[in-house]
């Protein structure tokens, strides 16, 4: 009987705290959000829409206030910056061959997660539009993935990755394309360069042998 009555005592206080476990797991994050104010989200706003510009007007000066100590930045071909020149640099060398601008704009709504009132993690989607210095323009899908933290009264980038589908490609595409037009461009330089290297070349005449003359 007493065996029986522990054991019911167990099984009560095993589920109050997996019912309590379940009620904190799930407040967490709501709790997060409640002490996150409306001004602290257009603070947050604020510093995407600086980071935004910087990389649409290739002005960098504006958003390095608003770049986390430790920050890191993940491109879309893996590449990973912690300082603001190395970062500009490789930007900068994507406009010398065959692209002449990239604008990006960010595709409908912006997922958050606050860990903590000064944490938030985001996630969206976003439209690189890619225009070429022949006059074409193309567009690429990409995922981003950010985390900001408060600072100095201040909503800091603290790590900043892209990603995209490498199957589809714009600048991959043009490359192949120009790649295909010089191939057949040097195919048929060569055809014609060896016709008329055929053409100019002086003939020999046969000359008639003594046997040939008997």
């Amino acid at each position: 009987m007493i065996k029986q009555k522990w054991a019911s005592i167990y099984k009560c206080t095993q589920l109050l705290w997996s019912v309590l476990l379940v009620l904190v797991i799930w407040n967490l994050p709501q709790h997060a959000l409640a002490d996150v104010n409306p001004q602290e989200i257009n603070a947050i706003i604020r510093t995407q829409d600086i980071a935004l510009q910087a990389l649409n007007t290739r002005d960098f000066t504006k958003i390095q206030p608003y770049l986390h100590p430790n920050f890191t930045i993940t491109t879309v071909d893996n590449q990973i910056f912690h300082k603001v020149p190395e970062f500009e640099k490789y930007w900068n060398q994507q406009f010398s061959s065959s692209i002449k601008d990239i604008k990006m704009q960010l595709k409908g709504d912006t997922l958050r997660t606050f860990l903590t009132p000064e944490i938030d993690v985001a996630s969206g989607e976003a439209i690189a539009s890619f225009f070429f210095k022949d006059g074409k323009a193309a567009d690429m899908a990409l995922r981003w993935t950010a985390v900001l933290q408060k600072l100095q009264d201040k909503w800091m980038i603290q790590s900043l990755h892209f990603s995209s589908n490498l199957l589809n490609n714009p600048v991959l595409n043009t490359a192949q394309q120009l790649g295909r037009i010089l191939a057949v461009a040097a195919g048929v330089g060569g055809f014609l360069l060896g016709a008329v290297t055929i053409l100019l070349l002086p003939r020999r005449t046969k000359q008639p042998t003594e046997t040939e003359n008997i």
